[in-house]
């Protein structure tokens, strides 16, 4: 699947739909004739509505969802029910009439989907790594990797990174790259096409100015990624802790079991020792866990804006 960073401004739902099918995006800036409809649409809608018209139950079993399969299978009984008791004739209009219909209904969840749609309509504030330069994909990859992979943390859904705005901040943070690389890729582009035409001295001397000012913002803005991804991998121990502690906890709080079934074959005192070492394991991990979540802490406030 594609990278793609979302503008975080856009409404959820379209973020939602448009995050999950990338390969959709982007699509021609006007909108396609006919809604995207074409000549296979129709070709392919044609028997599926002629099977609705007449084997209605042929399409509820072939799609196997409850639903569907309700639907052909009280339709087929209404299409028999009509032919038993009113003729062949009659059966052949009614069928007819409801493939028309189904073909309509079909036709027109035809063309163009509702992420190619949004694609168009939200242009420019949305960006794919198939929409860059390798080197820029690369980048924008690596961010939404560590954007990921914060946001998805048990330590982050569990409130433990405490002071820092993750699903604002990152999001923001993550747009800003996307932003930065479109441009990069944007003017790549433009000195790719410069040095294909005819290049004089002079141009060749502002191109490779212009080429070490592209490599200078691509080397700041690795360094920036660069952080991105050590908050990433800090959240990566610290989670490994985090979950190493809570599973000793879990132990050290069954400990009255553990105790009792210790004690039917050992004598008092070691059960109690036993016990208590998981106890001591649970709080020595949670200092462990402590100073790993901070540090995780502290690399993902060196990510918050400066004011003034």
């Amino acid at each position: 699947m594609s990278a793609i960073v979302l503008d975080p401004g856009l409404p959820e739902g379209h973020r939602r739909l448009m995050a999950t099918r990338p390969e959709l995006l982007p699509p021609a800036p006007e909108r396609p004739a006919w809604g995207g409809r074409t000549l296979g649409d129709v070709l392919a809608v044609l028997p599926q509505s002629a099977l609705w018209g007449f084997l209605p139950l042929v399409v509820g079993l072939a799609h196997r969802g409850r639903i569907v399969l309700l639907t052909g299978l009280l339709l087929q009984g209404a299409t028999l029910g009509v032919w038993i008791r009113y003729g062949f004739t009659t059966f052949f209009l009614a069928g007819s009439a409801v493939q028309a219909l189904a073909f309509l209904a079909l036709l027109a969840l035809a063309g163009e989907s509702p992420v190619a749609g949004y694609g168009r309509r939200h242009r420019g504030r949305y960006v794919t790594a198939a929409m860059l330069e390798p080197l820029d994909a690369a980048l924008l990859e690596r961010t939404v990797a560590a954007t990921a992979t914060v946001l998805r943390s048990r330590l982050d859904r569990d409130g433990l990174l405490d002071g820092i705005a993750n699903r604002v901040i990152l999001p923001r943070q993550e747009w800003d790259i996307a932003e930065t690389l479109t441009e990069l890729t944007r003017l790549r582009r433009e000195q790719a096409g410069a040095r294909s035409g005819r290049v004089t001295e002079r141009i060749s001397a502002m191109l490779e100015s212009q080429e070490e000012a592209l490599d200078v913002a691509t080397r700041a803005l690795a360094r920036r990624i660069s952080s991105l991804e050590e908050y990433a991998r800090r959240t990566e121990e610290a989670e490994e802790v985090y979950a190493e502690w809570r599973t000793l906890r879990d132990l050290a709080d069954d400990g009255d079991a553990y105790r009792e079934l210790l004690s039917r074959t050992v004598r008092d005192d070691l059960a109690a020792g036993e016990v208590g070492e998981l106890a001591e394991r649970a709080e020595r991990l949670e200092a462990s866990l402590r100073e790993s979540v901070e540090q995780a802490r502290l690399a993902g406030l060196t990510l918050i804006p400066r004011e003034g």
